[in-house]
This record gives structure tokens, C-alpha cells and sequence, in this order.
């Protein structure tokens, strides 16, 4: 067989050939003419047949596999999470699904072709990180008969059965919550996550499933992340009120994962169109998911056992109770909340000192009285607000003041000894 760089050759030299002395053109039009005898007209079309080939090999390989998705995650597949690297994303008839030769190594998932959403291209992404279901085929469908015959199926088929791996969510009677103090209705997401969550945390923590560290990111991740999919999906409001809202937010990951459905505009309505949009949106919502998963894992979960710590240790700051010092500082606001809550802790800390990385100097926090409000438990003094330096050290009676906020929820001075002291003053005021 010819070399690469041969049929390559042959096919540019042909293409720069002028019309009236190209082969290829010569023959195509010998094709055209009217009423050929019949032997030219076999020839003519298997030699035009193999030019075109031998001009499409030399110029490019275009492998006849299906769309797939790099893994976009490698910290997952280092820290021991099954991310598989190739994913078939395909619509099927009856029948359809059997083409190929062989599933991928996990088998075959499905869900429904048309219009998706958020939670089930989550859920796909989800289920495809385990060691069951890893690196398996997508098959979107609703025909009942191909879906009995796959591995595992979410959001169609009206069944809610996990020993079978059934997982929709839109059936009559169904009502499966999350449980662990969550009461949203669950949606596919929330069904894969929440019988795979602690394996797919596990992984990433590279610790066993029941190590307590596993739950905890296991919980947090449903309460900052998963919850909200669920709820969207199965049309539940944030709050409870009949208000109209005071803007739209069309931003969220559910919007987001919406947008990338086909337009109705476009002429392409395909289901490769369609199935290429839906590997997309696996990617968006599994991307995400993922950050969440390692925000967790390298930055709450440490800050959590750092507040821990300095709760714990508050007594030594201040026989009240009720200042908390941070040894070093990380996001701490949640995490005291949730602590005070788990530790029943009594009194609760109305101001944390933490030294300012920047300035080298401390400052003073009021604690708020709940973590989505600005509104304080025991705001630095009136008086004080609004004052900066020798004038706040003047009034205080403490050297090295430096500011106090307009709103009384921080304060700042030089030194650790100097905040302590005006933390002590504003609990007596």
C-alpha cells in the first residue's frame, strides 16, 4: 500500500490540477454525459469512489468514534476517584443500542433523549464515578425496552428501586428525601448522590466510607450544592412567599445546564446535536460538583477542625466565654455556627479575634446572629463607631486602636493584647 506521504501528495497535486486536465473532475463529468454505455458508467463512479477516498485519506484520519469527553478531573483519578476518561453519549430506537460492539467498561446507563436538565446530566456524571459504573456508555432513550435492558437508568422509566439502579424520580407516590435533617423532595441527582456520595467523598479523601470526615463533606456537600438541584428540579421555592421577586437570577448551574439544550431556532435538531449538548452539560454540572468536592476537602474540613479547636479553648481566652481567638485564620463564620449548635454551647461567642495578614495587626469580629445576616449578636459600642486611631485609643483607653467599623461588626488594633482588651471593654458596655 502507498505511504501516507504519497497518497497525500497525490491527492494535493490533484487538487491543483486545472478543471480541464484534473482526472477526478474529468470523470465526474464523463458521468454526467447524456446516456453512457453501461461498463463506463460502473467505472466512472468506483473511480471517482476511490479518488475521493484516497484524496479525504491523504489529507486527514477522521476515526469513526463516537463525541467523547477527555476527563477534565485528574485530581480525582490521583486521589483514587474512578473518573473514567472516555464516555459515548448516543440516542437508540428500538434495537439501537446493541450496535455497538460491546458497552463501555461499566455497561450502559440511561436516561431520556429530548429537552435535559441539570439533574440527570449530574447524576450521569455522578454514577460514572464509581467503580461500578465507571467509564459507562450513555444511552438516552425512552423506550421501555432498551431501558429494562441497561445496567442503570435515571429520570425515566417511573421506577424508584436501587437494588436494580433504578432511579426516576417523577412517578406517582414517589416522596424519597434525603434524610440527615434534609426534607427537599429528592431529584435524580439527589437519588445518585445520595446511595454514591460517600463513595465517590471517599475517594477523594482516600479514607473509608465510614470514616466520620466522609460524612461530615458527605452532608455538607448535599446542604451547599445538591439540594439545590433537587429542589429546582422538582419546582420548589427557596422561601415561602407569595412576593414577587426582586429580580431574576437566571446565573444558577440549573439555568446554566438549560442553556445548552439545542434552540429551537436551529436548524440541526439531531440527536447527535442533542447528545453532544448533554455531554456538555455533564461536563458543566460534573465540574462543579467536583469543586465543590475539593473545596471541601482542602479547605472546609480543616478550617472546621480549626474553629473546633478554638471554640473548644475560649475559656482560656476570657472567663466569659464569650471571645473566640483564631490560632490562624480560615473561613470560620459557618463553621461556629454549626458548632455552637452540634456543642450546645452556652454562652454563645459574640466576638472572634483573628490576626490581619496584610496589616500584621488583630481584629475584632461581633459575631453575627445568624450566617446569612449582617445584623449582630453584640455589636462593637456606638460611641466607638466610626473612629480611627489616637481618637478610638483616646475614647477606648486602649493603645493601638486603629478603626472601628461605621456599623459596629469590626474593629481593628496593632496588637493581639490590645484587641483582647477592647473585646473585654465592648462586653461590659
Amino acid at each position: 500500500m502507498p505511504s501516507m506521504e504519497k497518497r497525500k501528495g497525490w491527492a494535493m497535486r490533484l487538487a491543483a490540477l486545472p478543471k480541464a486536465q484534473n482526472p477526478l473532475l474529468k470523470t465526474l463529468h464523463l458521468h454526467t454525459t447524456p446516456k453512457p454505455p453501461q461498463p463506463i458508467v460502473r467505472t466512472t463512479i468506483m473511480l471517482a469512489a476511490c479518488a475521493w477516498r484516497l484524496s479525504q485519506r491523504a489529507v486527514t484520519f477522521l476515526p469513526r468514534v463516537r463525541p467523547q469527553i477527555l476527563n477534565p478531573f485528574p485530581m480525582a483519578t490521583a486521589a483514587g476517584a474512578t473518573s473514567p476518561k472516555r464516555l459515548r453519549v448516543y440516542s437508540s430506537a428500538a434495537g439501537d443500542a446493541d450496535s455497538f460492539n460491546g458497552a463501555g467498561n461499566g455497561g450502559r446507563v440511561g436516561t431520556h433523549n429530548g429537552s435535559f436538565h441539570c439533574d440527570e446530566a449530574l447524576g450521569c456524571f455522578l454514577i460514572r464515578l464509581t467503580s461500578q459504573f465507571a467509564g459507562a456508555d450513555v444511552v438516552r432513550t425512552r423506550d421501555s425496552q432498551i431501558l429494562d435492558s441497561l445496567e442503570a437508568v435515571l429520570d425515566v422509566g417511573g421506577v424508584y428501586d436501587p437494588s436494580r439502579h433504578r432511579y426516576d424520580h417523577h412517578q406517582k407516590g414517589f416522596n424519597e428525601v434525603f434524610g440527615h435533617g434534609f426534607n427537599t423532595k429528592l431529584s435524580s441527582a439527589g437519588l445518585v448522590y445520595k446511595h454514591f456520595g460517600k463513595e465517590i467523598i471517599a475517594k477523594e479523601l482516600q479514607l473509608n466510607e465510614d470514616h466520620e470526615d466522609v460524612h461530615r463533606v458527605y452532608l455538607a456537600i448535599y446542604k451547599s450544592f445538591v439540594e439545590a438541584l433537587d429542589a429546582i428540579d422538582n419546582g420548589i421555592n427557596q422561601y415561602d412567599t407569595e412576593q414577587t421577586p426582586k429580580y431574576v437570577n437566571n446565573t444558577h448551574l440549573s439555568s446554566r445546564v438549560g442553556r445548552l439544550n439545542p434552540d429551537w431556532t436551529d436548524p440541526d435538531q439531531s440527536p447527535e446535536k442533542e447528545n453532544a449538548a448533554f455531554q456538555k452539560a455533564m461536563a458543566l454540572a460534573g465540574s462543579e460538583f467536583m469543586e465543590s468536592v475539593r473545596f471541601h476537602v482542602k479547605s472546609w474540613l480543616p478550617a472546621r477542625s480549626i474553629v473546633m479547636e478554638c471554640l473548644l479553648s475560649r475559656g482560656n481566652v476570657d472567663p466569659s466565654g464569650e471571645i473566640m481567638v483564631l490560632d490562624r485564620f480560615c473561613p470560620w463564620k459557618l463553621h461556629l455556627f454549626e458548632l455552637e449548635e452540634e456543642l450546645k454551647t452556652d454562652p454563645l461567642t459574640k466576638y472572634v479575634l483573628y490576626e490581619d495578614e496584610r496589616s500584621k495587626g488583630w481584629r475584632v469580629q461581633a459575631v453575627s446572629v445568624a450566617p446569612d445576616r449582617f445584623e449582630s449578636r453584640k455589636a462593637l459600642p456606638e460611641k466607638w463607631r466610626g473612629m480611627r486611631d489616637d481618637e478610638l485609643s483616646k475614647e477606648t483607653g486602649i493603645p493601638g486602636c486603629v478603626f472601628i467599623h461605621m456599623s459596629g461588626f469590626i474593629g481593628g488594633n496593632k496588637t493581639y493584647e490590645g484587641a483582647l482588651e477592647m473585646a473585654r471593654a465592648a462586653l461590659k458596655c
